[in-house]
């Protein structure tokens, strides 16, 4: 088990917020400091309008956040945005990172595929402004990427989707902006710079992310790949006992 008053920062999805990391952080091992920030644009975070929405300002964020709760080094989990910011974060300060696992994550659109997503992106962040949240809420939770989380019942849905609409649109619509997946700089060649044993959890329906998931081992020095069985996308939603036991072995790695 880790090391009492280790601490463990935990880092959400689009259109998430530090809250949704509750359940799999009551099936975790005792003996931690969770810090569950709210991401820029989500939650309680709005960030000033005109301030950058970029995963360099969210690195500065989480940074800072350490640094006003005098911590060191920390555990680093990230899901999907946030684990791209993850990613990033322990690419460029390695020495901050006691663990890292990431859900759902890749380190940037390269090429076409890129170009394709920004456009696709941009018309989107323009729509979720002009219609707002509940509409978004519901195209979003619509989305192939999401079906398992139905397996979850229609309570659990429904609660996802109320956190969900508490976002605010123009938080969204920046952060999709600034922090969506082909928004960055593609940042594949730091990853070897990662000197943290790191878990790359995906879930085996995300076929697309079994893909990218397996890239990142191929690159990150320390890594190792878990396929969580049926689930999607969102595995620590989807299967939190799963996950949260992937996590409890992968923190007592150090």
């Amino acid at each position: 088990l880790p090391s009492a008053m280790a601490h463990l920062t935990l880092l959400h999805g689009f259109t998430q917020s530090g809250t949704s990391w509750d359940e799999l952080v009551g099936l975790l091992p005792a003996g931690l400091k969770v810090i569950a920030p709210d991401l820029r644009g989500h939650g309680g975070n709005p960030a000033p309008p005109g301030e950058p929405h970029t995963l360099g300002a969210g690195t500065e964020d989480v940074l800072r956040t350490w640094e006003e709760l005098g911590v060191r080094r920390s555990h680093l989990v990230g899901y999907s945005l946030g684990g791209r910011l993850a990613l990033q974060l322990a690419a460029h300060h390695p020495q901050r990172v006691e663990t890292l696992a990431v859900i759902g994550a890749h380190a940037g659109f390269e090429g076409e595929a890129r170009a394709r997503r920004q456009a696709e992106d941009e018309a989107l962040a323009a729509r979720i402004e002009a219609e707002g949240v509940d509409w978004f809420a519901t195209y979003w939770a619509a989305l192939p990427i999401f079906a398992g989380m139905a397996r979850r019942g229609p309570e659990f849905l429904a609660a996802i989707d109320a956190r969900r609409r508490r976002n605010r649109a123009e938080g969204l619509a920046a952060a999709l902006r600034g922090m969506g997946g082909a928004a960055a700089e593609p940042f594949w060649d730091r990853l070897p710079a990662i000197d943290a044993p790191t878990l790359v959890i995906v879930g085996a329906e995300d076929e697309a992310y079994l893909d990218r998931g397996r890239r990142l081992v191929s690159l990150v020095p320390n890594a190792r790949l878990e396929v969580v069985p049926e689930a999607g996308h969102a595995a620590h939603l989807e299967q939190p006992a799963a996950v949260a036991a992937l996590l409890a072995a992968q923190l007592s790695s150090r």
